[in-house]
């Protein structure tokens, strides 16, 4: 539910006010490129996730801008780009070739299926199985050679950034061996080469996102799909839909690639460009870092109800085996042959990563979800509430925005819910015991929170883990006070 929040409305003035002195694309127009002297640049970065935060790298990159730039630059992320389809990603593309958006970033596995074979290397299965390695290749300036590929899209590329590595996730149990994948129906995102890959594992490729994925998972017509720990750990509802994740099996890694609009390039300074460059290959240097992360989300995903699972050396070797066609095939373009070569190389000169370490109470049969997720409503907490946070809130808690104070109120009624930070359709809620679940219909999330409720009605909400802090500063960090 990160970034659904409704944001103060004098910070979306003046959101908006900035763009129109930057110009209808977002960045400068006339004699000075920069919009005029102090004038703040903005571009807009297509987002086909809810949150930016839900790939770090690409986060990393827009905060590195913005400091760089002293604030003179900023990206605007503008999330749910393509609306969920399960083409959002090349939507991205055609849509940051045509100027609709300055800047966008796609996973690289989704441009085979546009033309661009020059990136096969980087999902090649079980080759990049470790950080440390999706750092070597990053470092040996593989991915950056294989940008020239984009000429034929019409977008210019700032780099690759690292991003998760993507483990076979399953919803009755965890998906171990080859025989595990036989016949099932298996979740992935738009690419050519992954779901090659699903096929010689004798799955059916399933090329869903988000929203029709965990609808899939749901009505039991999808039995698995890939995805990494930590964006696991982040969409809580996933750890009820499909709880069991192969911790030692590494099908790929994402890569993401940053996009940018020819003319919106052309229109900044030499210095303006300078400092989306520098921002972008700093925030490629950010694999290892990846690793704690998953190590972190690790123990929250496992409070949520997520079991994991370890793979036998035999296992492993079994699906290595099974993927021998698709090396094959791949081997045939002699530009993917000679980066996977490059990248086996690297392979053998970078040391392993310890695997993740899992606690006992962590493996075996998930438990069950939670009566309260579905339970009544309860009509005792019918009411109007409010609350404000302060800029001094914010920057108790390291929150970036300025624009406070916020003031936020929220409308509970027999189980639905208006206003807050679920989003414009509102959502619904129940209560079992002390714990309130909240869904937002607008993004399909759920969030569950521990409350006590004063004399006066107030309430007063803890989260649940896991739950993105910026969540739980906007939606829970301030007492709920009953105005009515």
């Amino acid at each position: 539910m990160a970034g659904v929040m409704n944001r103060p409305a004098a910070l979306i003035l003046a959101a908006t006010a900035t763009l129109s002195a930057a110009g209808c694309g977002g960045v400068g127009g006339g004699e000075d490129k920069a919009g005029g002297a102090g004038a703040t640049v903005v571009l807009r970065l297509a987002n086909t996730n809810g949150q930016l935060d839900f790939t770090p790298a690409v986060e990393d990159f827009v905060h590195r801008v913005d400091e760089r730039s002293g604030g003179d630059l900023r990206i605007e992320a503008v999330d749910d780009w393509g609306d969920l389809a399960s083409d959002a990603e090349q939507q991205v593309v055609k849509d940051v070739s045509a100027g609709e958006v300055d800047l966008g970033w796609v996973g690289t596995r989704v441009l085979d299926t546009m033309g661009v074979r020059s990136f096969q290397a980087l999902t090649a299965p079980m080759l990049i199985d470790s950080y440390a390695l999706e750092g070597a290749v990053i470092e040996d300036g593989i991915p950056e050679q294989m940008l020239e590929g984009l000429d034929d899209l019409g977008v210019a590329a700032l780099g690759v950034l690292p991003d998760g590595l993507r483990k076979p996730i399953g919803v009755t149990g965890p998906i171990l061996r080859r025989a595990d994948w036989h016949g099932i129906a298996f979740g992935t995102l738009r690419s050519n080469g992954q779901a090659a890959a699903i096929r010689a594992l004798g799955a059916t490729p399933a090329q869903v996102f988000r929203t029709e994925r965990d609808e899939r998972l749901e009505n039991g017509t999808l039995q698995g799909f890939e995805g990494s720990i930590w964006v696991h750990q982040h969409n809580p509802t996933l750890a009820h839909l499909a709880p069991y994740v192969t911790s030692n099996v590494t099908l790929w890694p994402q890569m993401d690639v940053l996009l940018a609009n020819r003319a919106s390039m052309a229109s900044l300074t030499a210095e303006q460009r300078e400092w989306l460059e520098k921002a972008a290959r700093d925030a490629a240097t950010g694999a290892r870092a990846l690793a704690d992360t998953d190590a972190q989300a690790l123990g929250d995903a496992c409070m949520a109800g997520t079991r994991f699972a370890n793979a036998s050396d035999a296992d492993v070797a079994a699906l290595e085996a099974a993927f021998a066609p698709v090396y094959a095939q791949l081997r045939q373009h002699a530009e993917t042959k000679a980066f996977m070569e490059r990248i086996e190389a690297l392979k053998q000169s970078t040391p392993r990563e310890p695997e993740l370490a899992i606690p006992s109470d962590c493996t075996g049969t998930a438990p069950e979800q939670r009566a309260g997720t579905k339970g009544p409503p309860s009509s005792h907490l019918n009411g109007t509430y409010r609350y404000v946070l302060t800029q001094e809130d914010a920057d108790k808690v390291g929150d970036r925005d300025t624009g406070y104070p916020a003031v936020t109120t929220i409308v509970l009624e027999d189980g639905r819910l208006e206003g807050g930070c679920f989003g414009a359709d509102g959502g619904t809620y129940s209560v079992d015991g002390d714990r309130i679940t909240f869904h937002s219909i607008e993004y399909g999330y759920d969030t569950t929170v521990t409350f006590s409720r004063d004399d006066q009605g107030n309430l007063d909400l803890t989260p649940v883990p896991p739950i993105d802090a910026g969540d739980a500063f906007n939606c829970f960090y301030k007492p709920w006070r009953k105005i009515d």
